[in-house]
């Protein structure tokens, strides 16, 4: 019987040993994470740069892109902003303070990208983001974004 009480003491013990994130905290960096599926597709370079950090760092291994700080940020926001159409979709966002505590966030997303001088193919690309954020009183930023790209269909 005592090993039975032992249990759920045990697990509720693990479970308030995990930080806590309060709910302002929250909300701001949940806020950024949906703001960037609609800025990185109708908004500007300064509201794109804006939710970023100055030093942040901005990783794609599937496509060779490694960026770092608010110039390489607004160049390749530009650049790709210049040749493609795009439609960001994000889905089960969860916002935490890792064992380091660190805020971080995990989502998922589809992206949907065609060429602006063709119409004739439009690639599909499904992956993770991994994000390390950085939280202000009135603010919630990318410090790092990694960007896991799971797979890329042509439609």
């Amino acid at each position: 019987m005592k090993q039975l009480i032992a249990l759920p003491v045990i697990l509720l013990a693990g479970c308030s040993a995990t930080p806590s994130l309060d709910l302002k905290t929250h909300q701001l960096c949940e806020q950024t994470l949906y703001q960037y599926t609609k800025i990185r597709d109708k908004g500007t370079t300064k509201q794109y740069t804006d939710l970023f950090t100055q030093d942040a760092t901005f990783n794609v291994e599937a496509l060779n892109v490694s960026l770092s700080g608010h110039q390489e940020l607004a160049q390749r926001f530009d650049s790709a902003r210049a040749k493609n159409k795009s439609i960001h979709l994000l889905t089960s966002s969860r916002i935490f303070t890792d064992a380091d505590q660190k805020l971080s966030a995990y989502s998922n997303f589809i992206l949907y990208l065609q060429n602006k001088s063709s119409d004739s193919e439009t690639k599909v690309l499904a992956g993770r983001y991994l994000d390390t954020l950085e939280a202000t009183d009135s603010t919630c930023k990318f410090k790092h974004r990694e960007v896991l790209v799971d797979r890329v269909d042509i439609l």
